[in-house]
């Protein structure tokens, strides 16, 4: 049978609010009622479902919050584009998220392993979670709701013991079925299922059977949006930019996921600050080549905000990206050993710490002068270029004199000669014959002669 896991967040409204609270007394409240409160606000006597006056009179430096139906729709959109990699089935369902683990289980083991997966995965995410298994949301929802987990085995024998009043169900609705003498789920399935049917409410009715796995909920399943969008707000001002590492950490590593995820690399951030004034700081990101990894998205970003002063305190951040590129799996070598330092990692580091004007790089160009053929420029333009005779990775500038012979200065005529006639459109026009020259026995010599003066001159080394 399929199997689902429900997922729920105990500070889902906290951690929508994009800041610590396990040091804080915060509550998140609406119409005047507590709905969330953090572990500091409880010991304080704070309770969900308290009245919004008696918490501050309870707890005077109670911070208070008004609960933001966005925030919240927006952390369960990141939470399910997390769990996205445990299952392609994810469904945002019932204020968590539903995930079908029949195939999972393959991937990461029993359901107990894939327990201890997702416990791990959420704290290194920095947040909480309660889960359980069922054969349908409904049934995992219940078993949520009561602090069990049961073995699959033992799924139907788990419902059938559970109280009718846990059912999520009116409360006229329940009260009706204790009256008919129900008092278990099990003593509901008991009975006739036309009798039942006849006697009770259709969606309680569908309820039941969702509950006992005989019914399957329709679920809209999440997909991956086509573009990263995402954004943290914060509950207070930020007054440095050392306070935003843990969430460019967070947006970085969420970042990572979609890109994985989609199978993409990305060589283009952009990031907005949101400032109390309600200024935007906007900071653009090119990387050397396309990455998915998160230290390779972080590493950049921190480097360049380490040179932001902000005008006025920080209370947001978001990133987007929008421009990737398909990426195939690395593939691995068996007799090659991973390096320590990555080249384009490293050129991005050193792009954002001194700027992209400092970054050059060694271009060919199209002029058959040796000494205009190769240039250091920040883009890194190919040129197609015709088939050359070889040259040397030595070029001395300036040339060295070696007068009106070359077998007098040493060097003995082996190849050549190569005819280079150029630069009559820059006013420094060359008119050269190129031979390649053995030096006393021992090196390889690049030379020529100026075909108006008749001198011969040492270009360059080939050994």
């Amino acid at each position: 049978m399929v199997i689902y896991a429900y997922l729920t967040f105990p500070d889902l409204l906290l951690d929508a609010q994009g800041i610590s609270h396990h040091d804080e007394c915060i509550a998140i409240h609406h119409q005047g009622q507590i709905m969330q409160c953090s572990n500091k606000a409880v010991s304080a006597g704070v309770m969900p479902g308290m009245t919004l006056s008696m918490a501050l009179t309870l707890c005077p430096k109670l911070l208070t919050q008004t609960y933001q139906p966005d925030a919240e729709r927006r952390l369960l959109h990141r939470l399910a584009l997390w769990a996205y990699q445990y299952s392609h089935q994810v469904a945002i369902w019932n204020k968590g998220l539903c995930i079908e683990v029949s195939k999972s289980k393959f991937l990461f083991g029993d359901l107990s392993a894939l327990t201890q997966t997702l416990k791990q995965a959420s704290m290194s995410q920095h947040f909480r979670i309660r889960l359980a298994f069922g054969y349908s949301p409904e049934m995992a929802a219940l078993f949520v709701k009561e602090g069990l987990r049961p073995k699959e085995h033992a799924f139907e024998k788990t419902v059938s013991r559970l109280s009718i009043d846990v059912a999520d169900i009116p409360a006229e609705q329940i009260k009706r079925l204790k009256n008919m003498g129900f008092r278990t789920i099990g003593d509901y399935f008991s009975a006739p299922s036309r009798a039942r049917q006849a006697r009770i409410h259709q969606n309680t009715f569908l309820y039941f059977n969702a509950v006992a796995g005989r019914h399957q909920t329709p679920l809209t399943w999440f997909t991956p949006p086509p573009v990263f969008h995402q954004s943290l707000e914060f509950l207070r001002g930020l007054e440095s930019v050392d306070m935003l590492r843990f969430p460019i950490h967070r947006l970085t590593q969420d970042a990572s996921h979609w890109l994985k995820q989609r199978l993409c690399t990305t060589s283009h951030m952009r990031w907005e600050i949101t400032l109390e004034d309600r200024q935007i700081e906007h900071l653009p990101i090119v990387l050397n080549s396309p990455v998915n990894d998160a230290s390779a998205l972080a590493d950049p970003t921190w480097i360049r905000l380490e040179q932001l002063q902000p005008r006025s305190p920080m209370t947001g951040i978001r990133l987007h990206i929008q421009q990737v590129h398909q990426s195939s799996p690395p593939k691995q070598d068996l007799f090659v050993k991973a390096h320590d330092t990555d080249r384009d990692q490293l050129i991005d580091r050193l792009t954002a710490r001194l700027g992209s004007e400092c970054i050059k790089t060694p271009c060919r160009q199209q002029d058959p002068r040796p000494e205009y053929a190769n240039q250091l420029d920040t883009r890194a333009t190919v040129y197609p270029l015709p088939h050359l005779p070889p040259r040397p990775i030595w070029l001395l500038h300036p040339p060295e004199a070696l007068g009106t012979s070359p077998e007098n200065a040493g060097h003995r005529l082996l190849q050549g000669p190569e005819r280079i006639e150029s630069g009559w459109w820059d006013f420094e026009p060359a008119c050269r014959r190129y031979w390649i020259g053995l030096f006393q026995q021992q090196r390889i010599s690049w030379i020529y002669q100026d075909q108006h003066s008749k001198s011969w001159w040492l270009a360059g080394w080939f050994t």
